[in-house]
């Protein structure tokens, strides 16, 4: 399924770019970053300006393709407790160094070293060095990255919400937050560069904005995550299911039985009103900016939020239900809320009203049997 937008020029629902629309080095992080046709992609593809989807490529690129080996190896082996594979560490290490060289604009030569293990490592940091010229990013945010990625090596648990929320400074927010820099960066002059508005502090809503996404994903996705590899992916904080009586137990006996419990249904609330909260404090410091951007830059940024508001709104009409397909935001009801935050991208609506709880729930058992996207 692919998403459509409304078009500056028409009244068709049809997206700027789609895979395959870039050449050279581009084309590679173009097809990494359009894998499986996730959320972010999508989003992306309805920029106008060629030079804000280049550089969501490339840099969504390079974290996908480290984030999945991430994942692949926790799916691999049991790293629930242990320290890791070293190997892994090493090769996490080498893009480390390599992206810092593209911060850095060092020679190519310095971006393509030993220890990156694959051969899409040149085309990639190419266009990484690009995008970075282009859009200049915080050197702290990928150490933020990385440092996360080397948690999940080791360890996948969480003993604290604080602790979480540490991780979730490399795991969602700096993710975020560049995201969020090629929707509102202004260009210079000659277009070579595009920087932040001056008065937006673009890291605390980067970090307001990542935690609310990143909850709504982890509910999401909670009951297929503790499917993964012997022990499972677990996203929530210790404190916090001993607060609601919840426990690793208890959770693996709901997905047995196909059903969340009153208890876990407690702490699913719980965090739906964080995130909410997360989303407010966000939203709130875009107002400011959103006049000064385009239409099509409106839609991305819109698109992004509502999807995830989309998400939380299933979650709270199924009755908190997270252990089945039902929660889940169907290729329907995207669709729907696509054109819904077109309208009002282009100046019709509020944005409230791109949210439209009435389809929930609604879609056909086939429908929720599709396969589902990020």
């Amino acid at each position: 399924m692919s998403i459509s937008v409304t078009r500056v020029r028409t009244h068709q629902t049809r997206p700027w770019w789609r895979p395959g629309s870039l050449r050279g080095a581009d084309a590679v992080c173009e097809a990494i970053a359009a894998k499986d046709l996730n959320n972010l992609y999508r989003a992306a593809c309805f920029f106008q300006d060629i030079e804000r989807y280049r550089a969501f490529c490339a840099q969504y690129a390079v974290m996908r393709y480290i984030d999945d080996r991430v994942d692949g190896f926790a799916a691999r082996r049991d790293v629930a407790h242990g320290d890791g594979s070293m190997s892994e560490r090493a090769v996490l290490r080498a893009w480390h160094q390599a992206v810092h060289a593209c911060l850095a604009e060092s020679e190519p030569a310095a971006w393509t070293g030993a220890g990156l293990e694959t051969p899409d490592a040149a085309p990639m940091l190419t266009s990484l060095a690009q995008a970075f010229r282009r859009f200049p990013a915080p050197p702290g945010l990928w150490d933020d990255f990385f440092a996360a990625m080397d948690r999940d090596l080791r360890c996948r648990r969480f003993a604290t919400y604080e602790a979480f929320l540490k991780y979730a400074a490399g795991a969602t927010v700096a993710p975020t937050t560049i995201f969020l820099h090629l929707i509102v960066g202004l260009p210079s002059v000659d277009r070579t560069v595009y920087r932040p508005p001056p008065s937006f502090d673009i890291l605390t809503c980067g970090r307001a904005l990542g935690r609310f996404a990143y909850l709504g994903h982890i509910l999401r996705d909670l009951g297929e995550d503790l499917d993964v590899g012997e022990k499972g992916l677990l996203y929530l904080a210790t404190d916090d299911m001993a607060a609601h009586g919840v426990s690793e137990v208890t959770m693996r006996r709901d997905r047995q039985a196909g059903h969340t419990s009153p208890p876990l249904r407690s702490l699913v609330r719980t965090l739906i009103d964080r995130a909410r909260s997360d989303c407010a404090q966000g939203m709130a410091m875009l107002d400011p900016v959103l006049g000064g951007l385009a239409s099509d830059q409106r839609l991305v940024l819109g698109l992004i939020i509502q999807v995830y508001q989309a998400v939380l709104d299933k979650i709270e009409a199924c009755g908190h239900e997270v252990m089945t397909e039902q929660h889940r935001v169907t290729p329907l009801e995207k669709r729907r809320l696509v054109d819904r935050v077109a309208r009002w991208a282009a100046g019709g609506v509020a944005l409230s009203a791109a949210r439209d709880r009435s389809q929930t729930g609604n879609d056909t058992p086939g429908e929720l049997r599709r396969r589902r996207t990020e």
